[in-house]
């Protein structure tokens, strides 16, 4: 592409067919989607799958497509709704929360994002540390705030959330993050 559209703008030229802006989509959020769909599968297999059939949908389907200012969280409700429905063809019985947010949220990725804001060692642990005693529910609220850069509006989108309930786990998240951030330093 000759300059770097915005995503409304290459979502908008997908829509029209155009393959180069395709294939600058998926080189724009392969990775983050793959990043944020490890949260609910440890099967690499799986989730490539999901995400390799997501872009041939999104393909597929470009013609009946909305447009939208916020293409990063179309994708990431597409992708967890597509992994979602993937469990439950493969005969999960629990609940969506016990299938996907089992175990800690931030295992694989997490020390690549705070590397990326340069924190110093002894300040990732501490971090890590910390972001280990939030709830699971919590850890994706804050991974989609501060990791993803969403709104709060588009976190209920993502995560199947009223806009008051996102705010209320962010609020608990941050403070009990503060609190604890203070503790230690104590």
């Amino acid at each position: 592409m000759e300059t770097k559209l915005t995503d409304p703008d290459l979502w908008e030229r997908i829509r029209a067919g155009d393959e180069l802006a395709f294939e600058e989509l998926i080189r724009r959020f392969y990775r983050p989607l793959y990043h944020y769909g490890s949260k609910f599968t440890r099967d690499v297999d799986v989730l490539k799958d999901g995400i390799q059939d997501l872009f041939v949908e999104l393909w597929a389907y470009r013609r009946n497509i909305a447009q939208t200012e916020y293409v990063r969280v179309y994708l990431f409700k597409s992708l967890r709704r597509k992994l979602y429905k993937e469990s439950i063809r493969r005969g999960y019985t629990e609940s969506m929360e016990d299938d996907f947010l089992e175990g800690s949220f931030f295992e694989e990725s997490f020390e690549d994002e705070l590397i990326r804001t340069e924190l110093s060692a002894y300040q990732r642990s501490r971090l890590e540390n910390l972001l280990k005693t939030l709830t699971d529910r919590q850890q994706e609220a804050v991974h989609l705030k501060f990791f993803a850069a969403l709104p709060n509006d588009k976190i209920a989108e993502v995560m199947g959330l009223n806009y008051q309930s996102v705010a209320n786990l962010l609020h608990r998240a941050v403070n009990k993050l503060r609190d604890g951030w203070h503790t230690l330093l104590l």
